[in-house]
Protein backbone atom coordinates (compact mmCIF):
# COMPACT_ATOMS: atom_id res chain seq x y z
CA UNK A 1 0.00 0.00 0.00
CA UNK A 2 1.19 3.05 -0.74
CA UNK A 3 0.09 6.45 0.98
CA UNK A 4 0.60 10.20 0.70
CA UNK A 5 -0.23 10.10 -3.25
CA UNK A 6 -2.48 12.44 -5.39
CA UNK A 7 -3.42 10.86 -8.41
CA UNK A 8 -4.77 14.23 -9.48
CA UNK A 9 -1.22 15.66 -9.87
CA UNK A 10 -1.26 13.25 -13.38
CA UNK A 11 -3.15 15.90 -15.02
CA UNK A 12 -0.45 18.24 -14.57
CA UNK A 13 1.59 16.28 -15.81
CA UNK A 14 0.31 15.46 -18.56
CA UNK A 15 0.10 18.84 -20.29
CA UNK A 16 3.50 20.41 -19.38
CA UNK A 17 4.64 20.14 -22.95
CA UNK A 18 1.75 22.95 -24.67
CA UNK A 19 1.74 26.70 -24.25
CA UNK A 20 -1.83 27.43 -24.23
CA UNK A 21 -3.19 25.31 -27.25
CA UNK A 22 -0.27 25.48 -29.44
CA UNK A 23 2.40 23.32 -29.78
CA UNK A 24 5.96 24.72 -29.13
CA UNK A 25 7.30 22.99 -32.27
CA UNK A 26 7.15 19.51 -33.44
CA UNK A 27 9.62 17.80 -32.39
CA UNK A 28 10.31 19.20 -29.25
CA UNK A 29 6.35 18.48 -28.35
CA UNK A 30 7.01 14.57 -29.52
CA UNK A 31 9.57 14.33 -27.04
CA UNK A 32 7.94 16.38 -24.50
CA UNK A 33 4.62 14.40 -24.64
CA UNK A 34 7.20 11.27 -24.53
CA UNK A 35 8.59 12.41 -21.02
CA UNK A 36 4.75 13.65 -20.20
CA UNK A 37 3.84 9.99 -20.83
CA UNK A 38 6.44 8.34 -19.17
CA UNK A 39 5.57 10.56 -15.93
CA UNK A 40 2.22 10.53 -16.51
CA UNK A 41 2.29 6.54 -16.66
CA UNK A 42 4.90 6.52 -13.38
CA UNK A 43 2.52 8.68 -11.45
CA UNK A 44 -0.23 6.55 -12.31
CA UNK A 45 1.43 3.35 -11.40
CA UNK A 46 2.26 5.12 -7.73
CA UNK A 47 -0.80 6.25 -7.51
CA UNK A 48 -2.20 3.02 -7.19
CA UNK A 49 -2.87 0.30 -4.39
CA UNK A 50 -0.70 -2.48 -3.83
CA UNK A 51 -2.34 -5.12 -2.54
CA UNK A 52 -1.62 -5.66 1.35
CA UNK A 53 -2.12 -9.44 2.51
CA UNK A 54 -3.69 -9.40 5.72
CA UNK A 55 -2.89 -11.05 9.67
CA UNK A 56 -5.73 -13.58 10.95
CA UNK A 57 -7.98 -11.52 12.66
CA UNK A 58 -7.71 -14.56 15.93
CA UNK A 59 -3.88 -14.66 15.64
CA UNK A 60 -4.28 -11.06 17.08
CA UNK A 61 -6.64 -11.80 19.36
CA UNK A 62 -4.49 -14.53 20.82
CA UNK A 63 -1.55 -12.49 20.92
CA UNK A 64 -3.60 -10.32 24.12
CA UNK A 65 -2.82 -11.41 27.51
CA UNK A 66 -3.05 -9.99 30.93
CA UNK A 67 -1.42 -10.29 34.02
CA UNK A 68 -3.36 -11.52 37.22
CA UNK A 69 -1.82 -12.25 40.89
CA UNK A 70 -4.59 -14.47 41.69
CA UNK A 71 -2.06 -16.17 44.60
CA UNK A 72 -2.05 -12.99 46.55
CA UNK A 73 -4.12 -14.22 49.36
CA UNK A 74 -4.74 -10.73 50.78
CA UNK A 75 -5.94 -9.41 47.34
CA UNK A 76 -9.41 -8.88 45.48
CA UNK A 77 -8.06 -11.47 43.48
CA UNK A 78 -8.48 -14.03 45.74
CA UNK A 79 -11.29 -12.35 48.05
CA UNK A 80 -13.38 -11.64 45.01
CA UNK A 81 -12.30 -14.44 42.65
CA UNK A 82 -15.89 -16.12 42.20
CA UNK A 83 -17.94 -12.83 42.27
CA UNK A 84 -15.33 -10.35 40.46
CA UNK A 85 -12.31 -11.71 38.58
CA UNK A 86 -14.14 -14.82 36.93
CA UNK A 87 -16.36 -13.03 35.02
CA UNK A 88 -14.40 -10.12 34.47
CA UNK A 89 -11.76 -12.26 32.78
CA UNK A 90 -14.42 -13.85 30.86
CA UNK A 91 -16.19 -10.21 29.71
CA UNK A 92 -12.54 -9.09 28.67
CA UNK A 93 -12.21 -12.08 26.47
CA UNK A 94 -8.58 -12.63 27.02
CA UNK A 95 -7.59 -16.44 26.38
CA UNK A 96 -4.04 -16.05 28.32
CA UNK A 97 -3.34 -14.93 31.69
CA UNK A 98 0.24 -14.41 33.72
CA UNK A 99 0.44 -15.44 37.43
CA UNK A 100 2.87 -16.84 39.29
CA UNK A 101 4.10 -20.58 39.75
CA UNK A 102 3.63 -21.77 43.56
CA UNK A 103 1.48 -23.99 45.60
CA UNK A 104 1.61 -21.46 47.93
CA UNK A 105 -2.27 -20.81 48.27
CA UNK A 106 -4.68 -23.12 48.87
CA UNK A 107 -7.24 -23.22 45.96
CA UNK A 108 -5.31 -21.35 43.59
CA UNK A 109 -4.38 -24.51 41.39
CA UNK A 110 -7.79 -25.24 41.35
CA UNK A 111 -8.56 -21.83 39.95
CA UNK A 112 -6.45 -22.16 37.48
CA UNK A 113 -8.00 -25.43 36.45
CA UNK A 114 -11.22 -23.63 36.65
CA UNK A 115 -9.92 -21.07 34.26
CA UNK A 116 -9.19 -23.56 31.21
CA UNK A 117 -12.49 -24.78 31.00
CA UNK A 118 -13.30 -21.19 30.01
CA UNK A 119 -10.45 -21.07 27.78
CA UNK A 120 -8.32 -19.02 29.60
CA UNK A 121 -4.62 -20.73 29.78
CA UNK A 122 -2.04 -19.62 31.94
CA UNK A 123 1.57 -18.43 32.16
CA UNK A 124 3.61 -19.17 34.92
CA UNK A 125 6.54 -17.51 36.46
CA UNK A 126 9.29 -19.42 38.05
CA UNK A 127 11.29 -17.93 40.34
CA UNK A 128 14.76 -19.87 42.20
CA UNK A 129 13.06 -18.36 45.34
CA UNK A 130 9.61 -20.30 45.11
CA UNK A 131 10.52 -23.89 43.10
CA UNK A 132 13.17 -25.41 41.62
CA UNK A 133 13.31 -26.19 37.65
CA UNK A 134 12.23 -29.89 38.42
CA UNK A 135 9.33 -28.51 40.97
CA UNK A 136 8.04 -26.38 38.06
CA UNK A 137 7.61 -29.65 35.79
CA UNK A 138 5.81 -31.46 38.96
CA UNK A 139 3.33 -28.36 38.81
CA UNK A 140 3.19 -28.47 34.89
CA UNK A 141 2.22 -32.04 35.77
CA UNK A 142 -0.54 -31.55 38.43
CA UNK A 143 -2.14 -28.84 36.28
CA UNK A 144 -1.96 -30.17 33.28
CA UNK A 145 -0.28 -29.05 29.82
CA UNK A 146 -3.90 -27.76 28.45
CA UNK A 147 -3.67 -25.49 31.74
CA UNK A 148 -0.09 -24.16 31.79
CA UNK A 149 0.36 -22.54 28.24
CA UNK A 150 4.43 -21.39 29.20
CA UNK A 151 6.18 -20.90 32.35
CA UNK A 152 8.55 -18.00 32.45
CA UNK A 153 12.11 -17.66 33.84
CA UNK A 154 12.28 -15.36 37.27
CA UNK A 155 10.80 -11.52 36.75
CA UNK A 156 13.05 -9.00 37.13
CA UNK A 157 15.97 -11.00 38.89
CA UNK A 158 17.88 -8.28 38.69
CA UNK A 159 16.48 -6.38 41.55
CA UNK A 160 16.45 -9.41 43.36
CA UNK A 161 19.62 -8.61 45.86
CA UNK A 162 21.29 -11.66 44.90
CA UNK A 163 25.04 -10.80 44.41
CA UNK A 164 25.37 -13.47 42.00
CA UNK A 165 22.41 -12.65 40.36
CA UNK A 166 23.98 -13.08 36.40
CA UNK A 167 25.62 -16.47 36.84
CA UNK A 168 22.41 -17.43 39.10
CA UNK A 169 19.95 -16.59 36.89
CA UNK A 170 21.47 -18.11 33.61
CA UNK A 171 21.86 -21.35 35.17
CA UNK A 172 18.25 -21.87 36.70
CA UNK A 173 17.06 -20.56 33.38
CA UNK A 174 19.37 -23.63 31.74
CA UNK A 175 17.83 -26.01 34.19
CA UNK A 176 14.08 -24.83 33.29
CA UNK A 177 14.45 -25.07 30.03
CA UNK A 178 16.17 -28.54 30.00
CA UNK A 179 13.78 -29.86 32.80
CA UNK A 180 10.12 -28.81 31.02
CA UNK A 181 12.37 -30.01 27.88
CA UNK A 182 13.36 -33.16 29.13
CA UNK A 183 10.10 -34.30 29.83
CA UNK A 184 7.79 -36.55 27.68
CA UNK A 185 4.85 -34.80 29.08
CA UNK A 186 6.02 -31.55 29.32
CA UNK A 187 8.40 -31.37 26.27
CA UNK A 188 5.68 -28.77 24.33
CA UNK A 189 4.72 -26.29 27.03
CA UNK A 190 6.71 -23.09 25.81
CA UNK A 191 9.62 -21.58 27.89
CA UNK A 192 10.06 -17.95 28.00
CA UNK A 193 13.14 -16.23 29.26
CA UNK A 194 13.78 -13.83 32.40
CA UNK A 195 12.12 -10.51 32.40
CA UNK A 196 14.99 -7.35 33.68
CA UNK A 197 14.63 -3.77 34.07
CA UNK A 198 17.33 -2.30 32.85
CA UNK A 199 19.54 -2.62 29.46
CA UNK A 200 22.80 -2.81 31.35
CA UNK A 201 20.85 -6.34 32.79
CA UNK A 202 20.06 -7.78 29.56
CA UNK A 203 23.54 -6.89 28.61
CA UNK A 204 25.17 -8.58 31.51
CA UNK A 205 22.62 -12.07 31.45
CA UNK A 206 23.78 -12.47 27.65
CA UNK A 207 22.09 -14.07 25.10
CA UNK A 208 20.21 -16.90 26.02
CA UNK A 209 18.45 -18.37 23.05
CA UNK A 210 19.80 -21.72 23.71
CA UNK A 211 17.78 -21.83 27.08
CA UNK A 212 14.30 -19.80 25.42
CA UNK A 213 11.77 -20.27 23.31
CA UNK A 214 11.01 -16.60 23.35
CA UNK A 215 12.59 -13.50 24.87
CA UNK A 216 10.46 -11.61 27.37
CA UNK A 217 10.57 -7.67 27.64
CA UNK A 218 8.76 -5.85 30.28
CA UNK A 219 8.26 -2.47 28.27
CA UNK A 220 6.42 0.30 29.91
CA UNK A 221 5.89 3.43 28.20
CA UNK A 222 6.13 6.01 31.17
CA UNK A 223 2.79 7.94 30.21
CA UNK A 224 4.03 8.30 26.08
CA UNK A 225 1.75 6.81 23.88
CA UNK A 226 2.66 3.54 22.64
CA UNK A 227 4.03 4.33 19.28
CA UNK A 228 6.66 7.73 20.95
CA UNK A 229 9.62 7.59 19.09
CA UNK A 230 11.33 7.86 22.62
CA UNK A 231 12.69 10.45 25.07
CA UNK A 232 16.09 10.09 25.10
CA UNK A 233 19.46 8.96 23.68
CA UNK A 234 19.10 6.37 21.15
CA UNK A 235 15.19 6.58 21.05
CA UNK A 236 15.29 5.56 24.76
CA UNK A 237 11.90 4.07 26.10
CA UNK A 238 10.47 3.51 22.23
CA UNK A 239 9.06 0.26 21.43
CA UNK A 240 12.22 -0.13 18.86
CA UNK A 241 14.10 0.74 21.60
CA UNK A 242 13.07 -1.69 24.14
CA UNK A 243 13.11 -4.54 21.71
CA UNK A 244 16.72 -3.91 20.29
CA UNK A 245 17.71 -4.25 24.19
CA UNK A 246 15.65 -7.12 25.20
CA UNK A 247 17.23 -9.02 21.90
CA UNK A 248 20.62 -8.85 23.43
CA UNK A 249 19.19 -11.76 25.74
CA UNK A 250 17.37 -13.58 23.09
CA UNK A 251 19.08 -13.07 19.62
CA UNK A 252 17.72 -15.62 17.56
CA UNK A 253 13.95 -16.09 19.02
CA UNK A 254 11.25 -13.93 19.03
CA UNK A 255 9.60 -11.90 21.59
CA UNK A 256 7.08 -11.48 23.61
CA UNK A 257 5.83 -8.55 26.46
CA UNK A 258 5.51 -9.83 29.80
CA UNK A 259 4.30 -6.63 31.14
CA UNK A 260 2.95 -3.76 29.88
CA UNK A 261 0.29 -1.30 30.30
CA UNK A 262 -0.28 2.46 32.12
CA UNK A 263 -1.06 3.48 35.68
CA UNK A 264 -3.05 6.14 36.77
CA UNK A 265 -1.75 8.17 39.26
CA UNK A 266 -1.37 11.58 37.29
CA UNK A 267 0.64 13.42 40.25
CA UNK A 268 2.90 10.87 41.15
CA UNK A 269 6.68 12.03 41.57
CA UNK A 270 7.78 8.59 40.49
CA UNK A 271 10.29 8.54 37.25
CA UNK A 272 7.31 6.16 36.30
CA UNK A 273 4.44 8.81 35.06
CA UNK A 274 1.10 8.39 34.65
CA UNK A 275 -1.80 8.92 32.67
CA UNK A 276 -5.82 9.85 33.49
CA UNK A 277 -7.87 7.05 32.80
CA UNK A 278 -9.41 8.32 29.82
CA UNK A 279 -6.20 8.68 27.84
CA UNK A 280 -4.95 4.91 28.68
CA UNK A 281 -8.31 3.84 27.28
CA UNK A 282 -7.16 5.16 23.96
CA UNK A 283 -3.29 3.95 24.51
CA UNK A 284 -3.50 0.90 25.27
CA UNK A 285 -5.80 -0.81 22.22
CA UNK A 286 -3.11 0.63 20.48
CA UNK A 287 -0.77 -0.31 22.42
CA UNK A 288 -1.66 -4.07 21.38
CA UNK A 289 -2.08 -3.39 18.01
CA UNK A 290 1.46 -1.56 17.97
CA UNK A 291 3.30 -4.01 19.23
CA UNK A 292 1.60 -7.15 17.03
CA UNK A 293 2.28 -4.71 14.45
CA UNK A 294 6.00 -4.55 15.28
CA UNK A 295 6.09 -8.80 15.55
CA UNK A 296 5.64 -8.72 19.33
CA UNK A 297 4.41 -12.46 19.56
CA UNK A 298 2.07 -12.13 22.72
CA UNK A 299 1.48 -8.68 24.96
CA UNK A 300 0.74 -9.03 28.55
CA UNK A 301 -1.33 -6.09 29.56
CA UNK A 302 -0.11 -5.12 33.17
CA UNK A 303 -2.53 -5.41 35.04
CA UNK A 304 -6.74 -6.92 35.35
CA UNK A 305 -7.53 -4.92 38.48
CA UNK A 306 -6.11 -2.19 40.59
CA UNK A 307 -4.51 -4.87 43.22
CA UNK A 308 -4.93 -2.74 46.64
CA UNK A 309 -7.19 0.32 47.08
CA UNK A 310 -4.69 2.75 47.62
CA UNK A 311 -5.10 6.07 45.05
CA UNK A 312 -1.58 7.26 45.67
CA UNK A 313 0.60 4.46 44.52
CA UNK A 314 1.58 4.08 41.13
CA UNK A 315 1.93 0.22 41.65
CA UNK A 316 -1.63 -0.69 43.29
CA UNK A 317 -3.53 1.52 39.87
CA UNK A 318 -2.51 -0.38 36.98
CA UNK A 319 -5.73 -2.00 36.75
CA UNK A 320 -7.90 -2.58 33.55
CA UNK A 321 -10.43 -2.04 36.56
CA UNK A 322 -10.87 -0.15 39.60
CA UNK A 323 -10.15 -2.07 43.20
CA UNK A 324 -14.24 -1.84 43.26
CA UNK A 325 -14.70 -3.83 39.81
CA UNK A 326 -15.62 -0.88 38.06
CA UNK A 327 -14.76 -0.85 34.50
CA UNK A 328 -12.23 2.07 33.51
CA UNK A 329 -12.07 3.18 29.69
CA UNK A 330 -9.28 0.67 28.90
CA UNK A 331 -11.29 -2.34 30.06
CA UNK A 332 -14.11 -1.45 27.39
CA UNK A 333 -11.94 -0.22 24.83
CA UNK A 334 -10.13 -4.25 24.76
CA UNK A 335 -13.54 -5.76 25.40
CA UNK A 336 -15.23 -4.70 22.85
CA UNK A 337 -12.13 -4.58 20.24
CA UNK A 338 -11.69 -8.57 20.94
CA UNK A 339 -15.20 -8.93 20.69
CA UNK A 340 -15.37 -7.30 17.17
CA UNK A 341 -12.34 -9.45 16.16
CA UNK A 342 -12.14 -12.81 17.90
CA UNK A 343 -12.68 -15.45 15.74
CA UNK A 344 -11.58 -18.96 17.14
CA UNK A 345 -10.76 -22.22 14.82
CA UNK A 346 -8.51 -23.92 12.72
CA UNK A 347 -5.90 -22.07 11.07
CA UNK A 348 -6.20 -20.31 7.79
CA UNK A 349 -4.23 -18.32 5.46
CA UNK A 350 -5.70 -14.60 4.75
CA UNK A 351 -6.11 -13.09 1.55
CA UNK A 352 -5.47 -9.56 0.80
CA UNK A 353 -7.14 -6.31 0.44
CA UNK A 354 -6.46 -3.83 -2.70
CA UNK A 355 -6.86 -0.58 -1.39
CA UNK A 356 -5.46 2.97 -1.12
CA UNK A 357 -5.03 5.04 1.98
CA UNK A 358 -4.92 8.70 1.03
CA UNK A 359 -6.44 12.38 2.19
CA UNK A 360 -4.53 13.63 5.46
CA UNK A 361 -2.72 10.00 6.77
CA UNK A 362 0.23 11.79 9.11
CA UNK A 363 0.78 9.63 11.71
CA UNK A 364 -2.11 7.66 10.79
CA UNK A 365 -0.89 3.54 11.71
CA UNK A 366 -2.93 0.76 10.75
CA UNK A 367 -3.68 -2.90 11.23
CA UNK A 368 -4.89 -5.15 8.50
CA UNK A 369 -7.32 -8.18 9.74
CA UNK A 370 -9.09 -10.87 8.27
CA UNK A 371 -11.15 -13.52 9.55
CA UNK A 372 -12.32 -17.06 8.20
CA UNK A 373 -15.31 -15.93 6.70
CA UNK A 374 -13.60 -13.58 4.12
CA UNK A 375 -14.59 -10.22 5.96
CA UNK A 376 -11.38 -8.00 6.70
CA UNK A 377 -11.05 -5.86 9.19
CA UNK A 378 -8.70 -2.85 8.72
CA UNK A 379 -7.90 -0.53 12.02
CA UNK A 380 -7.06 2.75 11.63
CA UNK A 381 -5.61 5.68 14.57
CA UNK A 382 -3.84 8.13 14.72
CA UNK A 383 -0.41 7.54 16.76
CA UNK A 384 -0.19 11.22 18.67
CA UNK A 385 0.42 11.73 22.09
CA UNK A 386 -2.79 12.71 23.74
CA UNK A 387 -1.03 13.79 27.58
CA UNK A 388 1.25 15.67 28.27
CA UNK A 389 3.39 13.86 30.69
CA UNK A 390 5.62 16.76 31.85
CA UNK A 391 2.88 19.94 31.86
CA UNK A 392 0.62 16.86 33.22
CA UNK A 393 -2.02 18.61 30.62
CA UNK A 394 -4.35 16.35 28.68
CA UNK A 395 -3.76 17.46 24.36
CA UNK A 396 -7.04 17.96 22.09
CA UNK A 397 -5.94 15.24 19.34
CA UNK A 398 -8.57 16.60 16.27
CA UNK A 399 -9.46 13.62 14.53
CA UNK A 400 -8.09 14.17 10.29
CA UNK A 401 -9.97 12.69 7.15
CA UNK A 402 -8.66 9.65 5.59
CA UNK A 403 -9.90 8.59 2.06
CA UNK A 404 -10.20 5.06 1.71
CA UNK A 405 -10.20 4.01 -2.65
CA UNK A 406 -11.66 0.41 -2.35
CA UNK A 407 -10.29 -1.67 -5.54
CA UNK A 408 -11.39 -5.17 -4.15
CA UNK A 409 -15.17 -5.27 -4.34
CA UNK A 410 -17.09 -4.73 -1.26
CA UNK A 411 -20.41 -5.34 -0.75
CA UNK A 412 -20.80 -3.26 2.64
CA UNK A 413 -18.80 -1.41 4.72
CA UNK A 414 -19.40 -0.81 8.71
CA UNK A 415 -17.65 1.29 10.96
CA UNK A 416 -16.98 0.78 14.41
CA UNK A 417 -15.29 2.87 17.30
CA UNK A 418 -14.60 0.31 20.25
CA UNK A 419 -13.87 2.65 22.43
CA UNK A 420 -17.13 4.21 22.44
CA UNK A 421 -19.40 1.14 22.03
CA UNK A 422 -19.66 -2.27 20.65
CA UNK A 423 -22.08 -1.12 17.91
CA UNK A 424 -21.69 -0.12 14.61
CA UNK A 425 -21.66 3.64 14.06
CA UNK A 426 -22.31 3.80 10.50
CA UNK A 427 -22.88 1.66 7.13
CA UNK A 428 -22.11 1.99 3.53
CA UNK A 429 -23.18 -0.61 0.89
CA UNK A 430 -21.15 -1.24 -2.29
CA UNK A 431 -18.45 1.08 -1.46
CA UNK A 432 -15.78 2.50 -4.18
CA UNK A 433 -14.66 4.77 -1.81
CA UNK A 434 -14.64 5.96 1.81
CA UNK A 435 -13.70 9.14 3.81
CA UNK A 436 -12.91 7.43 7.52
CA UNK A 437 -12.57 10.71 10.06
CA UNK A 438 -9.71 9.02 12.07
CA UNK A 439 -8.93 10.17 15.76
CA UNK A 440 -6.41 8.90 18.69
CA UNK A 441 -9.14 6.40 19.29
CA UNK A 442 -8.67 3.15 17.04
CA UNK A 443 -11.46 2.67 14.34
CA UNK A 444 -12.31 -0.49 12.93
CA UNK A 445 -13.48 -0.53 9.48
CA UNK A 446 -15.64 -3.98 8.58
CA UNK A 447 -15.11 -4.73 4.73
CA UNK A 448 -17.71 -7.46 3.65
CA UNK A 449 -16.47 -8.54 -0.18
CA UNK A 450 -19.01 -8.72 -2.78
Amino acid sequence: MIENQQPRDKLTLLFLGFKGKKFIDSTKTLMGLGLNLLLLITTMKSAQAVPETARSADEFVDSIGVNTHLYYGTSVYYKKYDSLIKPKLQQLGVRHIRDGATRNLNGYLGRLKELETLGIRSTLICDPRDITPQGAVNLIKELGTKVVNAVQGPNEYNLSGDGNWVNNLRNYQRQLYAAVNGDSVTQNVRVYGPSLTKAEAYSNIGDLSAYIDYGTMNNYFSGRNPGNGGWGTDNYGSLDWNMRIAKKASVSKPLITTESGYHSVVNTKDGHKGVPEDVAGKYTPRLLLEHFNFGVRRTFIYELINVYSDPNSLYKNFGLLRDDGSEKPAFVAVKNLIGLVKDPGSTFTPGSLDYFMGGNTANIHHTLLQKRNGKFYLILWKEVSSFNVETKQPINVSSQKVSLTLNTAIAKATIYIPNNSPNWTSQQTYPKTLDINVSDRPVVIELAKS
